[in-house]
């Protein structure tokens, strides 16, 4: 395991330590904590460029983006975390594109297959990667290492990762009302996310059957 990783597995553990020590003392429980700390952010007028720099920084802490994009849908709703999440998702691409354009060939631990895929059919490669389980991140690295234009890399990043990321925000704007007494969800927005997720999973089959 690689020395980064270490570090942010230790900076994990000691905000998790930080936190159960801060519960303790306020003699509160973890929900009634969350519940508070939710409504301030909520009412913050620097909570969008909050969840723009987490967006950023997300990489480095190991922090999945569907987390992050289900986060955005709870605390701004269908319409605005769509808005939300669709532009940080792109500023967090952007920068993985920036890392990956000054990255070393021997840095990359890719196949070369789909290397020459994504050279050959940049926006086709990586609008259906968009569609996969593969690490979006690895994709932004890699684009950026063999210089794919950088429209194009966005555009692609945009259409390939809007089902997901409809999946995600739908399942948090599900989630209606939360507090330390319990919760409340819209079954519509949770059909709706089922269906984006159907959805997702045909395109990228069909996708991968027309290669």
């Amino acid at each position: 395991m690689k020395r980064r990783h270490w570090f942010v597995i230790a900076l994990w553990v000691l905000l998790l330590m930080g936190f159960w020590i801060y519960v303790q003392q306020s003699g509160r429980s973890v929900s009634e904590i969350l519940t508070e700390w939710l409504e301030s952010l909520a009412r913050s007028p620097y909570s969008v460029l909050l969840l723009l720099a987490v967006y950023v920084v997300r990489p480095l802490l190991f922090l999945p983006i569907t987390l992050l994009t289900v986060f955005a849908g709870f605390l701004y709703g269908a319409v605005w975390g769509t808005v939300y999440a669709t532009l940080a998702t792109l500023l967090s691409c952007a920068v993985g594109y920036v890392v990956g354009y000054f990255l070393r060939g021997d840095k990359l631990q890719l196949q070369k297959g789909w290397l020459e895929r994504l050279r050959e059919r940049s926006f086709e490669t990586i609008l259906v990667s968009r569609l996969t389980f593969l690490p979006g991140d690895v994709v932004n690295y890699a684009a950026g290492f063999l210089k794919i234009s950088f429209v194009s890399f966005l555009l692609a990043t945009a259409i390939g990762g809007m089902p997901g990321l409809l999946v995600g925000v739908l399942a948090g704007a599900s989630l209606e009302t939360f507090s330390a007494t319990g919760f409340r969800l819209n079954p519509w927005y949770i059909v709706a996310s089922l269906v984006m997720l159907l959805a997702s999973v045909l395109l990228w089959w069909w996708l991968r059957k027309r290669k």
